[in-house]
């Protein structure tokens, strides 16, 4: 006999109730970092539906609780609304590819990681230009959302093949994140691993929460020239 999924082991109302602040907290969390336009409670309901995913989906083990799984699946939902919005506009989009290609060129060069003066001097644009880009790329889709040419195929498929290419890309992309600056990947433990906002990181790193914002940018920017080359 084919023993019961844990959605029917549960009372589904009662496990959404019980996860709705955490639904919340995940909306809220990605939609400090979006355009003015993108009202939370959209974020909320697309989080509901990545939620209601993790309890049809989520199968008990020893060595994943489902609100972990559930996180991931919430933030998954919302992030893909996003993409399907096409949140970041198309100028933005090609000044994101001229400065991954940038970087991915000095880091060839110089066998590392390349300041920003050193982008913004190869980019042929001022410090005050560059940091007005990081700045306007505030809301540039983090690890949770890389893009379609980044991932494996069917990489939400339940092939076994499809879960070892994610634990490989999951196992790069921690690689590149040990090669960040320091203070970059400060910033991105602080964000995705203890959930701060970026005010509460600019309070523990003692800069304002602009300059943390452009610390993101640089750094997502110089992990997706990573996963590109």
């Amino acid at each position: 006999m084919k023993p019961s999924s844990y959605s029917e082991s549960i009372d589904i109302n009662q496990v959404i109730l019980e996860h709705l602040p955490l639904v919340k907290r995940i909306a809220h969390h990605i939609c400090s970092r979006l355009p003015p336009n993108v009202e939370v409670d959209d974020l909320i309901q697309e989080g509901l539906t990545g939620l209601l995913d993790a309890l049809t989906r989520y199968e008990p083990q020893a060595n994943l609780a489902f609100e972990a799984y559930a996180k991931t699946r919430i933030r998954g939902a919302i992030y893909d609304a996003c993409r399907r919005n096409d949140i970041l506009p198309r100028n933005q989009r090609d000044e994101l590819e001229s400065l991954e290609k940038i970087t991915r060129k000095l880091e060839q060069q110089l066998g590392r990681h390349p300041s920003e003066k050193e982008i913004a001097t190869s980019a042929e644009m001022t410090m005050e230009s560059y940091y007005a880009i990081m700045a306007n790329m505030v809301h540039l889709m983090p690890l949770d959302d890389l893009s379609d040419d980044l991932l494996p195929s069917d990489a939400n498929s339940n092939d076994p093949m499809r879960a070892v290419a994610m634990a490989q890309l999951a196992d790069r992309i921690a690689l590149i994140l040990e090669g960040l600056p320091e203070n970059e990947q400060l910033v991105f433990a602080l964000h995705y691993q203890e959930e701060l906002s970026y005010r509460e990181i600019a309070q523990v790193m003692n800069i304002t929460p602009g300059r943390i914002s452009q610390l993101h940018t640089q750094g997502m920017i110089r992990i997706r020239s990573k996963l590109k080359a």
